[in-house]
């Protein structure tokens, strides 16, 4: 299959989620190999979004959750890398790569964007601050590093006050996620608590705050009321018809008015679209792209949308659309790949239809709930459907074999409770530098804020037009890219070591919002002397500088 100058037809796929990754497989295998095939995505594997939960507890290892994308996709490009923006009119792809966030284009005949949604966090005050999410891979290790990190405090405290704050875990939202974390939480802990003897079961509070009637409202009102009863069995305290008005370091605060002492709010209540999906300068429809029932970006030829971040109606009437759940996300990308095939042969599109066989839910402690084909059931026989279906769902023969044998260990082996740290990415990091080091080249993008703490760096910005270079020697207590971060600019000059160094640099998120909370330093940052900035700088406003 051709493009326009006889090369092949480049497909650009941005997102390695269900909907990126099966796209992107769909395409090769309706292609036949004939189409240039690309995958950019922020990270190098696709992750089983259905068995996070089971991360968080420890029934399975992290990395047996997950599959590589290159090992997933034979015969596709991957890219690991960030993009920025779409020109549209151009048809390309903007995007950061590398360790150094170079700026790089990808150009595309067709291009789909699987870009998913994230966790509003705006949904009340506090949650952007103390509310952990359960999206990603990373996020379930956040968390169950962070429930571990609060049992082994609470095992040695000896203030009963941030004893019972520690041992109170609050999930919000009853759909499937928040179920499913609640009672892979309420198993974990169960199951662990042995190992601390100065914990007491009776100590430990688990509660789900959901905004509905019952839990569960995808499923049929029997299957929300049998998780509800399993899980009050387990001691989980259920809260409905409710909302978290608010969240604090200490506290979340009801809509009823009560107040629950914790530290660990969980929330899986609410999405949104991403900052990526927001800066098309396309009009969402119910906060996602809209697209037509053939999946297609309404007004756009060759750009289309699937998954959580498009609307996709399922009839003309307007009033029904796609869920957001993994079995659609795999039926529209192989509807994409089917559609961008017969559009590159010159035929018509074909629209979207499909009946989902059925919806499950794991409840933990070897319960689930399950209406598979119009039929309901409940309990150990829900729990093992849900199981051997996943398991089929799973991509690749390794990942399946991997979270079989997790699953078989699971019932003769106890929980780990080992606490594996991560690495902080914000605030400031102290880096060294040996003489010659080049720190930033132009074109690059900043990634924060330096300051000179020993030795000294040579800035050299090209004069261009026959003019001299200009020229700036930092030394300790001299500071560099305070504009470039603020305005998240490229640098347009090369950043050396010029002897043995050691520089202190702060984000440059971190950055931003410092001097938005701090005005005496927005004020010292805007009367600091032009003449220490390159001529191109000089006239620029801050956030373009």
């Amino acid at each position: 299959m051709a493009g326009p100058a006889g090369d092949a037809v480049k497909v650009v796929v941005i997102g390695g989620g269900f909907g990126g990754a099966f796209a992107a497989r769909y395409l090769r295998r309706y292609s036949k190999g004939s189409l240039d095939i690309e995958l950019i995505n922020s990270t190098n594997y696709f992750v089983f979004q259905p068995l996070l939960p089971e991360v968080v507890s420890g029934n399975i290892s992290a990395p047996d959750a997950v599959t590589p994308l290159r090992q997933l996709l034979p015969g596709v490009r991957v890219r690991m890398a960030t993009v920025t923006a779409v020109d549209r009119e151009q048809k390309r792809v903007h995007l950061l790569q590398g360790s150094f966030r170079t700026p790089q284009s990808v150009d595309y005949d067709h291009l789909v964007i699987a870009a998913g949604q994230k966790t509003n966090l705006d949904i009340a005050p506090g949650f952007a601050e103390h509310a952990l999410c359960i999206r990603n891979l990373a996020d379930a290790h956040e968390l169950r590093n962070k429930i571990i990190r609060r049992l082994e405090h609470a095992d040695i405290t000896r203030d009963p006050e941030i004893k019972r704050r520690l041992l109170c875990f609050v999930v919000a939202g009853g759909g499937f996620s928040g179920v499913e974390t609640v009672g892979e939480i309420s198993e974990m802990t169960r199951r662990t608590l042995r190992f601390y003897p100065n914990v007491d079961p009776s100590e430990l509070r688990i509660k789900i705050v959901h905004a509905g009637d019952r839990l569960l409202p995808e499923l049929p009102a029997k299957l929300g009321r049998y998780a509800e009863s399993i899980l009050e069995k387990r001691g989980v305290e259920i809260v409905l018809d409710t909302l978290i008005s608010s969240a604090t370091t200490n506290a979340v605060y009801l809509s009823s008015g009560e107040r629950i002492e914790t530290c660990l709010l969980v929330s899986t209540a609410g999405n949104g679209p991403t900052d990526f999906c927001r800066s098309l300068d396309i009009p969402l429809r119910h906060g996602k792209l809209p697209v037509d029932r053939c999946l297609r970006i309404e007004g756009e030829d060759s750009v289309w949308a699937l998954g959580d971040a498009a609307s996709i109606p399922l009839d003309d009437s307007g009033e029904s659309y796609a869920p957001p759940t993994a079995q659609f996300a795999t039926r529209e990308a192989r509807c994409v790949a089917k559609n961008i095939v017969k559009t590159v042969e010159g035929k018509e599109p074909s629209t979207f239809a499909f009946t989902p066989s059925g919806a499950l839910a794991s409840i933990g402690s070897y319960k689930g709930v399950a209406r598979i084909f119009g039929v309901s059931f409940s309990g150990l026989l829900a729990w093992m459907t849900w199981r051997f279906l996943y398991i089929g769902m799973l991509p690749g023969f390794s990942t399946r074999l991997r979270v079989a044998l997790n699953w078989m260990f699971d019932y003769v082996l106890p929980r780990s409770i080992v606490q594996i740290a991560t690495q902080n990415t914000g605030g400031a990091i102290s880096r060294r530098y040996a003489k010659g080091d080049v720190i930033s080249i132009p074109g690059q993008h900043v990634d924060g804020f330096y300051t000179v703490l020993e030795g000294y760096l040579e800035s050299r910005v090209p004069g261009g037009n026959g003019q001299e270079d200009f020229v700036r020697i930092l030394g300790p207590g001299d500071h560099w890219g305070e504009r470039l971060a603020a305005g998240g600019g490229l640098s347009e000059g090369t950043l050396t070591a010029s002897e043995d160094a050691r520089v202190l640099v702060l984000r440059a998120e971190d950055f931003r919002k410092l001097r938005e909370a701090f005005p005496a330093l927005d004020d010292y940052f805007d009367k600091i002397s032009d003449k220490i900035y390159a001529p191109s700088l000089r006239n620029h406003d801050e956030g373009h500088g």
